[in-house]
This record gives structure tokens, sequence and C-alpha cells, in this order.
């Protein structure tokens, strides 16, 4: 069964095997890439709760993205700018908790672990190699992009029909089919009089005013001390030469690659062998 998160400090989708709601019992948390949603864990939630003992899975909405509220004009989504309001999540949940995140949401588990690892058993990675850099002799002109770029902020799109919203999402992301498109763009509309808009925060397309660099960022992954699972998508985003590099950054790691592409997860043709992937590392922790 799967329920409206309320009452928390973050909006998101919870599954529960038992058919009720598990207040406090929650386990699993699921952070979604850049400009999704808590619903683009719909088929891999699903399977993982009914797999996993009757395990409560929560997927958030992060802030800026879903229905979550969006950060104030300026303060922007540095990536380890999450971290304090996923600690508050946590805090609610049964901690330590098992993490399982894509793309943009690898970055964050991999910021939360390190910083806090009391609070995380275990990382599973979807097609998400960690946090993207910029070279320390750059780090002035990535301060004046990222200003300028706010110059450039435009409020949020408009469409007449949720059908408009899928074929402007299908330009960004064409691999999608057309049920997991329908998945994200569902939940990232919201209804107004006369159109339908994105619920998502425009300054979230902005340019980053700062980045770590690599060596932070190999700090960093060595922190985290937690078993971690990383799968890479065939057909995903960067190459496996990068995967390999900053892999080796982990203390404890098992890396796999399967079919599909960046949104894997989100297919009904590739989800199924992610959840055994995930299932079979869960039972060995």
């Amino acid at each position: 069964m799967v329920a409206e998160i309320k009452d928390a400090p973050l909006a998101g989708l919870q599954w529960s095997g038992s058919g009720e709601a598990c207040k406090g019992g929650e386990r699993v948390l699921c952070l979604h890439g850049w400009l999704d949603n808590a619903a683009s864990f719909s088929l891999l939630a699903e399977r993982l709760t009914q797999g996993a003992d009757g395990n409560t899975t929560v997927a958030i909405d992060l802030p800026g993205h879903g229905k979550s509220g969006w950060h104030s004009p300026g303060q922007g989504y540095p990536i380890w700018g999450y971290t304090h309001e996923l600690k508050t999540v946590i805090d609610t949940m049964a901690s330590p908790v098992d993490l399982v995140a894509h793309s943009l949401g690898g970055s964050l588990a991999l910021c939360l672990a390190a910083a806090f690892p009391e609070t995380v058993r275990s990382i599973a990675l979807l097609d998400s190699p960690g946090p993207m850099v910029t070279p320390e002799n750059q780090i002035a002109s990535q301060l004046r992009d990222g200003v300028l770029s706010r110059d450039k902020l435009r409020p949020s799109r408009q469409f007449s029909s949720i059908a408009d919203a899928v074929a402007a999402r299908k330009k960004a992301t064409p691999e999608l089919s057309e049920s997991a498109l329908t998945i994200l763009v569902e939940r990232n509309l919201a209804k107004c009089e006369s159109h339908f808009e994105w619920r998502t925060d425009p300054q979230l397309k902005l340019t980053s005013d700062l980045r770590l660099s690599e060596t932070q960022v190999e700090h960093l992954m060595r922190a985290v001390k937690c078993p971690v699972l990383s799968i890479r998508a065939e057909s995903g985003l960067l190459p496996l030469k990068f995967f390999e590099h900053r892999m080796g950054y982990l203390q404890n790691v098992d890396s796999l690659q399967l079919p599909g592409h960046h949104h894997f997860h989100l297919e009904e043709e590739t989800a199924p062998a992610i959840a055994d992937a995930i299932l079979t590392f869960w039972k060995g922790l």
C-alpha cells in the first residue's frame, strides 16, 4: 500500500507491506535525482517493500522538488546543503536506515553517510558516482557564473494540459518510456485555475556558486564507513572508467552494471533486476 507522507519534515510517499503506514518503523529511505520526485521510486519501492519482510519504504520529495517546500531566494541547493534536512527526516525514522539513492540523491546520500555515519546502515547507489566537481583553479569563474545566472532566473513553466508537460519532459529525457514520464510528471505538476505549472523551484536550474573539488569528494567518500552497493546503468550518463575511479574512494563497495538507461529504476523492464540486486545486498549485511 502506498500513502502520502503527512506531518513530516518533507513531503513524500510511503509503501507499507502490512497495508497500513508504520509510524516510526520506516527503515528504507529513497532519494531521487535532480528535477525528479518521490514517485520516481514507485516501481522499485513496491518491490523492495514486498521482498524485505514487511519493511516500510519511504521516498521523499527533496527540497525544491515535488510537493516539498522551496529554499529561500538566494539560498540555492548546494550538494552539502541538503544534509541538515535529510538528518531531520532520518531522526523521525528507525535509524540507522538503508538509503536507496539515484543520481543527485546518491551524492546527498554520500554526504549524509560521511557526516553522520551512525544514521546510515547501507547505501544503494543507482547510476550515481557522487558529486559534480569544479577544478580548484576555476573556483573564481564558477562563482562568477553562479552569481550571474541569477539574473536569468525564470518563473515556473506553464502548460495547458498534463500531456503538454509530459511532452516537454520527454525533450529533456527522451529515453524515458511514456509510462515512466507520466509517473514523474504528474507528481511534479501543480493545478492552477487555468493551467498547470511545475512544482520544482526554478532556482534548481541556476548554475552552482561553488562545487566541491575532486580532492574534497575523495575525502568525503573515504569517510563513508557503511557498505555500499553501486549499480551503474549500462546506458547511463557517465563512462564506466569514471565510476570505477570514484568507487575506488569507498572503503566497502560492491559494484555491478545492469541493463538500462539513467532512469532504469523507473522502467518495468529493468526495475526488477535492480530490486533483486538491492534485496540480495541487504541480506548480506
